[in-house]
């Protein structure tokens, strides 16, 4: 009788351990799941790739190529600053009818007549990149894909926030002109006002940026839709 007794009490003593156990895993699930449930709504991983599912790409750019670039820290340089032609930001742009954004690198004023585009001054460099370009020029417009043709030449990523910090345009093109379509400027007129753009560039080479490539900090425009 006193073997049984102690056996009863081990087997009450493992039930209960196993209980404590399932107990103490319960808690931490449920406290990881009160964790995210904290978190913002759309929030991706610090850790993983940024989302560019809603990103519209123009000329032959690739995602491959965005993604490469997004990937490095912009540089700061005087030659590589945006100089928006179009429109006058420093007024309300008129909400009735899209706008073009034109725009032009600084580094553009200060070329000689006939050079090609280029950084650093290196003609080899110089040479190579305006080949590219004009390469990308005579290419037709196609939507981006990743196991695509790489892309080389220079390229602008342009991002337009509402006043709150939240993306409402996303675009990666070739060309120094942008024109949203309705839809977009529709979500841009609807946006909390004012809006910033945002404008990186850099140069490719089979879809990677070289050492002198950038990309570079093209400078930030507040402006406001009435």
């Amino acid at each position: 009788m006193k073997l049984r007794g102690a056996r009863k009490v081990r087997n009450l003593q493992s039930m209960n351990l196993h209980r404590r156990g399932f107990a103490c895993l319960l808690v931490l699930l449920l406290s990881a799941c009160s964790s995210d449930s904290n978190a913002p709504a759309g929030q991706t991983d610090p850790g993983g790739p940024p989302d560019i599912s809603n990103v519209i790409y123009v000329g032959s750019v690739t995602d491959d190529a965005l993604l490469r670039m997004l990937d490095l820290t912009p540089k700061h340089d005087p030659g590589q600053v945006v100089i928006v032609d179009a429109p006058d930001l420093g007024t309300p742009v008129p909400k009735d009818t899209a706008a073009t954004f034109q725009f032009h690198l600084a580094i553009e004023a200060t070329r000689m007549p006939g050079l090609p585009p280029g950084t650093n001054g290196k003609p080899a460099s110089m040479w190579r990149r305006g080949f590219h370009e004009f390469l990308n020029f005579l290419a037709p417009e196609r939507v981006a894909h990743a196991h695509g043709t790489p892309y080389n030449g220079t390229a602008y990523y342009l991002v337009i926030t509402d006043k709150d910090s939240k993306q409402i345009l996303q675009v990666f093109t070739q060309e120094t002109s942008f024109t949203p379509e309705l839809v977009d400027w529709q979500h841009l007129t609807d946006a909390p006002q004012p809006l910033t753009l945002k404008i990186t560039s850099a140069f490719f080479e089979e879809n990677s940026v070289p050492a002198d490539g950038g990309p570079f900090v093209g400078g930030s425009f507040p402006f406001r839709i009435e």
